[in-house]
């Protein structure tokens, strides 16, 4: 019987227990990995689902899985790998690439994709279970290709976006000081979305266009009421990997604010996306 920890959306571990494959309970998450494995050739490890697997038999995709009661992120990852592609990684030569907080009707998780360079040959004979049915190192447009042939688990293609994505520098917008509107105030139905309620304040920076050509939107900390206007500090950057355009991270006292709370509080929104945190 296979059990995780349940955590809050802050990833806060709540003390009890989920077995798998039983409804996990509103507001509750599971911690889950992707695993993704680089040579220096700039090839990654890439397995393909064994026959006998219940969802996408014989698709190729990257390791992953669900961590268990009593690991952490890294572990989980690690004993992921061991048991279908039958590596042993270092835990040094790995690094969290992103965090992904699902919350909708099918998905209650946190998922963690990490990224780890390795450049020793590959023993699939050693794999702890029997998921796998081949891996192979594959270059991007090899991988491309799987996904176009409909041959690649279609729910990766975050991979394009990414994994070859240049690390953008936000080093002259984080500390500067903002005004602007609140055009959605805390507690407000998105105005396409009725169902989607905002926790937090969003607004927009005067003056400033972003990527999309509007002005630049904002999520708001520091206050539990709904605004009208603000000004604050930009804090921390939200990058959509698959957007033209950011988001900025507002603290209104100027105060610093834990990765975990923002995360937590603009997963509402950003669940609809793959992005990272910059601070």
């Amino acid at each position: 019987m296979e059990k995780w920890d349940l955590y809050t959306k802050y990833r806060e571990k709540t003390g009890r227990e989920q077995i798998r494959g039983e409804k996990i309970p509103k507001g509750f998450y599971h911690l889950v990995v992707h695993v993704w494995i680089r040579n220096r050739k700039g090839e990654y490890l890439i397995s393909q689902r064994s026959a006998n697997r219940p969802t996408y038999p014989l698709m190729w995709e990257c390791v992953g899985g669900s961590v268990l009661l009593g690991e952490s992120s890294m572990d989980g990852a690690l004993r992921e790998v061991k048991e279908e592609v039958g590596l042993d990684l270092e835990p040094e030569t790995g690094k969290l690439i992103f965090t992904k907080i699902r919350g909708t009707d099918d998905k209650q998780d946190i998922m963690d994709v990490w990224l780890f360079e390795y450049d020793g040959d590959l023993h699939l004979e050693d794999a702890t279970t029997d998921e796998v049915a081949d891996s192979r190192w594959m270059t991007v447009s090899e991988i491309r290709k799987l996904y176009e042939e409909n041959r690649f688990v279609q729910t990766l293609d975050y991979f394009f976006c990414v994994m070859e994505a240049d690390e953008p520098d936000y080093g002259h917008i984080i500390g500067k000081m903002v005004s602007g509107t609140v055009d959605r105030p805390l507690g407000t139905a998105h105005p396409r979305d009725p169902d989607m309620i905002y926790p937090i304040n969003y607004g927009y920076v005067y003056d400033v266009l972003a990527g999309d050509g509007a002005e630049q939107d904002v999520y708001l900390f520091g206050t539990n009421k709904p605004l009208k206007s603000f000004r604050g500090k930009v804090v921390a950057v939200w990058h959509r990997f698959d957007d033209v355009e950011d988001k900025w991270i507002v603290s209104l006292n100027g105060e610093d604010i834990a990765e975990e709370k923002i995360l937590g509080d603009i997963s509402f929104q950003e669940q609809f996306f793959y992005g990272k945190l910059y601070k």
